[in-house]
This record gives structure tokens, sequence and C-alpha cells, in this order.
């Protein structure tokens, strides 16, 4: 089974992980990706408005290391991940991914927008289930 995890370092999407990290155990020939999408929403990127290439490449930094700790929580168990830092629109990169990657599952953290403001903005969730082909998991 391949299986694709977006990753932001979040609680929900560290929920994910640990979720994912149960299925790897119980079936080693998994194939788990873990997808970060470093994006200028980090808290610093106004930092770097004059220049987008120091936002993006400071944002990848500042992504790189949580997705490395949930990486090296597969490899302790023995179980061979992948990870792939994208940027853009984290919706749209994810989307992506999981369509052109032939991924069987995607298994992701669900951040628990309102009721209202999801409805006002929608979530990223939301968009993944509703343009992706595979089931999705929604981890708390």
């Amino acid at each position: 089974m391949k299986i694709l995890i977006p990753f932001d370092g979040s609680e929900a999407s560290q929920n994910a992980i640990r979720y994912a990290l149960k299925i790897g155990k119980s079936h080693r020939s998994s194939d788990i990706t873990i997808l970060t999408v470093a994006c200028n929403d980090a808290p610093f990127a106004r930092d770097y408005l004059a220049n987008p290439m120091e936002a993006i490449n400071a944002c990848k930094d500042y992504f790189r290391g949580s997705m490395e700790k949930a990486k090296a929580l597969f490899e302790q168990e023995g179980i061979n991940v992948t990870t792939l830092m994208e940027t853009g629109d984290p919706a749209e990169v994810i989307i992506s991914k999981a369509n052109e990657g032939g991924f069987d599952k995607i298994i992701m953290g669900r951040r628990g927008l309102s009721p209202l403001t999801g409805w006002v903005l929608g979530s990223v969730s939301a968009k993944i289930v509703a343009n992706v082909e595979v089931p999705v998991t929604l981890v708390k």
C-alpha cells in the first residue's frame, strides 16, 4: 500500500504520523511518503518580503527539522519512508502529488476549523477530500 502523509508539524499532523506509523508496523510492505509543503505562511515570512527566494529557503529550513523528526520515528521502527518538500499552495500541491504519485491512501491531520470558518474559507483537508480519487483518513 502506497501512503501519502501531508505533514506541517502541527499537532494534528503529528497525530497523523503516529497513526500511519501503526499501519506501517502492521503492514511492513507499505510504501510511505511524508510530504511537507513549505509556504510563505511560516511565522517569520514577513521578514523576507523584499526577497521571495530567501522567504522560500527560510520556509524550507523552518519545516525541514520537524519533517526529519517525523521520518526518524519510522526509521526507528525499521520502516522505510520517503520525504518530499515542495513549495506552493498546500492543498494544490498535495492534490497534485496524490493524483500523480499513484498513492492508495492519504493520511493527514485535520486542523479543526470552526464550522463557520471552514464554510467561509474552506480547508486544506476539505479541498483534498473533494479532489482526489483515493481514500483520505483525517486524524484529529
